[in-house]
């Protein structure tokens, strides 16, 4: 199978361990493995829902790449987690607008998707998730 896919994915992953917004999170390709501290960042599923000839010889994908960012904050509200979600999404979505091809040139356009952001509480702290797609149109 031909796609841009897995080099998008790669280069995502590599630009949100460079945002400064979210140093110190583990940002993984997939699901990482668990640790105490609850706070990463998983580039994971990708989904094709379009692929259309552009002409005889070269194919246009869209394609989307998840992105879930996990936080647990001790002594911590509801609203202070959501808030530092919302701060690292910000710092993804800025990082992908310096670089919005990913660094690779068949990329025609990215965009930052929000889906879900969700908070609770777990074992004496409070966690949160916020779930998000980058939209990827390249040619092939």
């Amino acid at each position: 199978m031909s796609t841009n896919a897995f080099a998008a994915k790669a280069a995502l992953r590599d630009l949100i361990r460079a945002v400064p917004a979210l140093a110190g999170y583990q940002v993984t390709w997939g699901y990482p493995l668990r640790n105490p501290e609850r706070r990463w960042v998983f580039v994971g599923e990708v989904q094709w829902p379009d692929s259309q000839w552009a002409t005889n010889r070269s194919r246009e994908e869209v394609f989307e790449v998840s992105v879930i960012v996990n936080c647990q904050l001790s002594a911590a509200t509801s609203e202070e987690v959501e808030s530092e979600l919302q701060r690292m999404a910000a710092g993804i979505e800025d990082g992908m607008k310096s670089v919005p091809n990913l660094g690779i040139p068949s990329v025609v356009t990215t965009d930052f998707v929000p889906k879900k952001l969700v908070s609770f509480p777990s074992d004496q702290v409070y966690e949160g998730q916020f779930e998000a797609v980058v939209r990827v149109k390249a040619r092939l």
